[in-house]
Order: structure tokens, then C-alpha cells, then sequence
């Protein structure tokens, strides 16, 4: 893949908006980016990748707010003939990922939802640690909404996931998370964006 073919910052949320995605959601998916391109630095993987993967995963949240975004998401980035990587990217971000039985189960259409390149599990990891337009939370803190609303089984594949990242990171993602809890992570693009006057809600 050339990393010329993959979007670059503003190009993605260029896309978001022509999409006619809202202001809560472009705050999100730079929420996302922000956790997801601090991984990426830092374990090696394909930053622009990354960074378009985090910012376009929810483009089909424009079309329906519910489980079916993922296959709306994947629909829109296929046809704008988005680089197939980064169309899996978007198609294996949900929960910690899919088994095809889970995911037929839930009304998905047959495809493969389990992220296995490290950009996928980034992009899956860090999505899962943003709770709403903009809240970061640690993996305790996720996990403890994700064990309440009763999917345990997704809990510890989340839990496998941080640990696996954590080690390719050299450092504990939470430690990155509060790190960006700190410091207000929304800068360039994302941060004009995302305020009343760059972005229409």
C-alpha cells in the first residue's frame, strides 16, 4: 500500500463532514486519533494509517447511530475507494472484535470484525477507551461498563488487547491516557474542527 493513497488529517474530516457526520462524532473520532496516533508513535506502526483509521472508523454513524454503522462505515469508505487497509481498519474497530458468529448474531453482515494487524488493534483499542464525544478512560474504567452491560467474554478480550499494545508501547496505555487527560489533546486540524465555529454540529 502506498501511504500516499491513505488520507491525511484533513482530508478525513473533510470526509466526515461532506458525510454529514455531527459535531458529537467528529469530537469523538479526534478523541480516538488522539489515544490512537500516541500508540502509533510509539509501537512503530504506520502513523498516517492509524490516524486515518481512528478519524473515519464512525463515518457511518451519519447514517445510523447503531450497530450498523460499522457496515455503513465500510460501505462509504469502499465507495470512495479508500485503501483496503484502512477499510479493514474501520470494518474491525467494534468492541474488541467480532467472531463471525457474534457478528452474524448481532445482524452485521458476513465479513471478518476480529482486528489482527497492529494498526487495527490501535485504532480498535483506543476507540474502546473514549466514552462519548470526549471522555478518556482507563482500561478498568472501560472495562467495568463493558462487564455491567454483560458481555464478559469481550471484557477480556479487551483486557488481552491492552496488554498486548501496552508491551508493543513500551509503557502502559493508561499511562498514555492520563497523559492526554492532562494536556487537551485536540490540536491542528481536529482542534479547529471540532470548535463551534470550525465544525457544524
Amino acid at each position: 500500500m502506498s501511504t500516499e493513497s491513505v488520507p491525511n488529517e484533513r482530508e478525513c474530516l473533510r470526509i466526515m463532514r461532506e458525510e454529514g457526520c455531527k459535531l458529537s462524532v467528529i469530537q469523538h473520532v479526534c478523541t480516538v486519533k488522539s489515544i490512537a496516533e500516541e500508540m502509533a508513535k510509539r509501537s512503530g506502526a504506520d502513523l498516517k494509517l492509524v490516524r486515518a483509521g481512528a478519524l473515519l472508523h464512525d463515518v457511518g454513524r451519519s447514517r445510523t447511530q447503531g450497530v450498523m454503522h460499522v457496515a455503513e462505515s465500510v460501505r462509504i469508505a469502499e465507495e470512495r475507494h479508500l485503501p483496503e487497509e484502512l477499510v479493514r481498519i474501520i470494518q474491525r474497530h467494534v468492541a474488541a472484535g467480532l467472531t463471525q458468529k457474534e457478528a452474524k448474531g448481532i445482524g452485521l453482515p458476513e465479513g471478518q470484525y476480529m482486528p489482527e494487524t497492529l494498526e487495527e488493534k490501535i485504532v480498535c483499542h483506543a476507540d474502546n477507551l473514549v466514552k462519548g464525544q470526549s471522555g478518556m478512560q482507563t482500561l478498568e474504567e472501560a472495562l467495568d461498563e463493558i462487564v455491567r452491560r454483560g458481555y464478559p467474554v469481550t471484557a477480556e478480550r479487551m483486557r488481552a488487547m491492552h496488554v498486548e499494545l501496552s508491551g508493543r508501547c513500551g509503557i502502559d496505555i493508561d499511562e498514555i491516557v492520563r497523559m492526554l487527560r492532562a494536556d487537551p489533546p485536540l490540536k491542528g486540524p481536529c482542534a479547529a474542527y471540532t470548535s463551534q465555529k470550525g465544525a457544524r454540529p
